[in-house]
């Protein structure tokens, strides 16, 4: 019997074990994105300020104090909802997976381009979390199946 939302049995068929395995993976690939591939170009395309207001993307040392790293967390814990949307979605169907994956990077990104005004930073910005996202997405997909 299906309920409205979820067909029966399809959390007991997820392997929590590559669910998280997924969740790990998939969020270390963010910190070598945003950290050694891409962190330079990120960092100053998002023109992106600390708490203290030093504007780091124009070199400015963040004097702030250590503090615990909340946006890490939240960005954990989206990782992990992003993964089991994915953990559902793939064993359905990889191309329902496929075209959720196109029209949420297309949806979040097109918002962006209301926020920055210079087509170049714009397509930098949106080249780097897109090819981001799809990488993540991958990850799920793949792990998905195991």
């Amino acid at each position: 019997m299906e309920t409205f939302f979820v067909a029966e049995g399809t959390f007991s068929e997820i392997s929590w074990l590559w669910y998280a395995i997924a969740v790990l993976v998939a969020f270390g690939a963010g910190a070598i994105w945003y950290t050694l591939l891409f962190g330079k170009q990120w960092v100053k395309v998002v023109n992106y300020e600390c708490l203290c207001g030093a504007n780091i993307s124009k070199g400015e040392k963040c004097t702030c104090k250590n503090r615990f790293p909340w946006e890490m967390l939240f960005q954990l814990i989206g990782t992990a909802l992003i993964g089991l949307m994915y953990f559902i979605l793939t064993p359905i169907s990889v191309w329902l997976s496929v075209i959720v994956c196109i029209a949420f990077a297309g949806w979040t990104k097109s918002m962006l381009k209301f926020q920055i005004a210079s087509w170049n930073r714009y397509i930098t910005l949106a080249s780097i979390d897109v090819g981001y996202f799809i990488v993540v997405s991958a990850i799920f997909v793949l792990f998905s199946y195991l």
